[in-house]
């Protein structure tokens, strides 16, 4: 600070007041700290994803389908209705075409929430991360559901370590 009025000369300070407005350990708004732990390359519209295969229109309809259902409709008349979906499946049956067109049906019906594409570990820093997911899927909640903005920044600044917590700790 001492070097801010180096050679300066004809003025006079009366008064002098510095007040720190960050919200957060780091002096991050909260929401632009979250912004800084997301893997990027991992959402469906990313970069990376501009060339991921997509489904023949008429190739698996079924499965497509009834992932849209869920998604839709939830799990039905179940008591502990699921709130995520996970695809796992070998490599190269085609999960990520599956989901990629799922992904921008969802976009066009208007459902789309979050997207997380989980990659190896050769892939993009922070898409072999699980608590990359957890980042992730809360920075585009935020961005699409800006009534939650609020809440996930009190939580942020209530817990101003918590992008050094274990994965557990990071989903409550």
């Amino acid at each position: 600070m001492e070097n801010s009025f180096q050679g300066a000369h004809n003025f006079q300070v009366d008064q002098f007041r510095i007040t720190n407005i960050s919200s957060s350990s780091s002096g991050i708004e909260p929401l632009r700290e979250l912004e800084s732990q997301i893997a990027t390359r991992a959402i469906h519209n990313s970069a990376e994803h501009c060339d991921v295969p997509k489904c023949h229109p008429d190739t698996q309809v079924a499965v497509q389908d009834d992932l849209y259902g869920w998604i839709v409709d939830g799990d039905g008349d179940s008591e502990n209705p699921r709130k995520m979906k996970s695809v796992t499946g070998p490599t190269g049956t085609g999960k990520t075409a599956v989901l990629g067109s799922l992904s921008e049906r969802c976009k066009v019906g208007g459902v789309l929430m979050a997207t997380f594409f989980f990659a190896s570990w050769l892939a993009s820093i922070g898409r072999h991360q699980k608590t990359a997911l957890v980042t992730t899927i809360t920075h585009q909640l935020a961005q699409y559901h800006p009534d939650l903005q609020e809440e996930i920044s009190q939580a942020i600044k209530a817990n101003s370590d918590i992008f050094n917590k274990n994965l557990h700790t990071l989903m409550r």
